[in-house]
C-alpha cells in the first residue's frame, strides 16, 4: 500500500470519526453529562443514568431535586434537563436519507432548553415538545420550557420563532418573548416574565497532555478554572439634598468723601383755631333788681405808745 493510499484511507477514518456523533449514532441520543440524582426507567426496570449511556425511543429521564442532565441526539439537537423532571423520548427518527424525521418528546414535569438539531431545519413540523397543557412546535432552533407545582406552562423564545398551540389555537413566540399557559381549553397568553431556570454546571474541561500514565499513554490534565472574583461593593451614592437659601447681602453704605447730610424738615404751617359757631341762643333778659347795700367794715383806733430814744453813756475816764 502506497503511502498516499494510506493518507487517504487515514483521512476517510477522520471524517467518520468526526460525523459519528451526528449520524453514526444508532441510538436516539446520547447522554453527554449528568449531575446528582439522574434515573433512566426503561420498561419496567429502573436504573442510574450516567454519562455516556445511550437513550432509544421510550426511554424516561427522570431529575431529582438537584438532579441535572443533557442529551445529545443523532441530529446534533440538545436538550438540558433541570432539576424535578420527567422527560420522556416518545418517537424518534433520523431519517436524513429517508425523509422520515420525527422528534416528538413528552415533558411531564420539571423544566429543559432546546437546541433543535437537523430534524428541525429538515422538517419543523415533525419537531413537538408535549407537556400536560400544551404543545410547542418549532421555526426556530432554541427555546426554555418550564412547568411550576401548578401545571402551568412558561415558554420562552430564544432564538427565531417557536409555536405555543393548545385546544384553544395557537401563538407565534420570537426571540425574547413569553407566554403563559394556564390550561389546555385556552390560549397561551404573552407574559413579561421568562422561564428562568438554573443553569446546569458545566463539565471540567480536560486537554491532552505530555505527561504518560503507567501504560505509556498520555494523560489528560483537567483545567480548572479561576474562582469569580467577590463583587466590589460600590457605595451608595450621597443623598440628593435641597440647596441652602441665598444668604441676603447688604448694600455697602455710600463713601464718606461724598456724603450728604439729610435736608432739614420743613415745619408744618401753624393752624389758627377754628372759632366756635356763633350761638343762637339769646341772651337772658335783664333783671331789675337792685344791688345789695355796701357793707363797711368797722373802723377800730389802736392808740401807739411813743419810743424814746437815748444818747448813749459817755466814755469813762482815763486814768493816768
Amino acid at each position: 500500500m502506497t503511502s498516499d493510499q494510506k493518507r487517504a484511507r487515514l483521512a476517510l477514518l477522520m471524517g467518520m470519526v468526526a460525523a459519528w456523533p451526528l449520524t453514526g449514532l444508532a441510538a436516539a441520543g446520547l447522554v453527554q453529562f449528568t449531575a446528582g440524582d439522574v434515573q433512566l426507567r426503561r420498561g419496567d426496570s429502573l436504573s442510574r443514568l450516567a454519562k455516556g449511556a445511550e437513550l432509544d425511543g421510550g426511554d424516561v429521564v427522570l431529575t431529582g431535586t438537584e438532579g441535572r442532565a443533557q442529551i445529545r441526539f443523532s441530529d446534533g439537537g440538545l436538550v438540558a434537563l433541570y432539576p424535578d423532571s420527567q422527560f420522556t423520548v416518545t418517537r424518534y427518527a433520523d431519517g436524513a436519507g429517508t425523509g422520515e424525521d420525527h422528534f416528538v418528546v413528552n415533558l411531564l414535569r420539571g423544566g429543559m432548553r432546546a437546541l433543535t438539531g437537523l430534524i428541525g431545519k429538515r422538517n419543523p413540523s415533525s419537531y413537538k415538545v408535549i407537556t400536560p397543557t400544551a404543545v410547542v412546535g418549532i421555526r426556530g432552533s432554541a427555546f426554555m420550557l418550564a412547568i411550576d407545582a401548578n401545571g402551568k406552562v412558561l415558554v420562552s423564545g430564544e432564538q427565531d420563532e417557536i409555536e405555543v398551540c393548545t385546544q384553544a389555537g395557537c401563538v407565534g413566540v420570537t426571540a425574547g418573548e413569553a407566554v403563559l399557559v394556564l390550561s389546555d381549553l385556552e390560549l397561551p397568553v404573552y407574559t413579561h416574565t421568562r422561564a428562568l431556570l438554573p443553569v446546569p454546571e458545566l463539565p471540567t474541561p480536560m486537554l491532552m497532555g505530555e505527561q504518560l500514565d503507567v501504560q505509556g499513554r498520555r494523560a489528560f490534565v483537567y483545567i480548572v478554572p479561576a474562582p469569580t472574583p467577590a463583587p466590589v461593593p460600590v457605595a451608595p451614592p450621597p443623598p440628593i439634598t435641597a440647596p441652602p437659601p441665598p444668604v441676603p447681602v447688604a448694600p455697602p453704605p455710600p463713601p464718606t468723601d461724598d456724603y450728604q447730610p439729610p435736608a432739614p424738615s420743613t415745619p408744618p404751617p401753624p393752624t389758627r383755631p377754628t372759632p366756635p359757631p356763633p350761638t343762637t341762643t339769646a341772651p337772658p333778659p335783664a333783671t331789675t333788681t337792685p344791688p345789695p347795700p355796701t357793707v363797711r367794715p368797722p373802723f377800730v383806733f389802736v392808740p401807739v405808745l411813743p419810743i424814746f430814744i437815748l444818747p448813749p453813756p459817755p466814755p469813762p475816764p482815763v486814768i493816768r
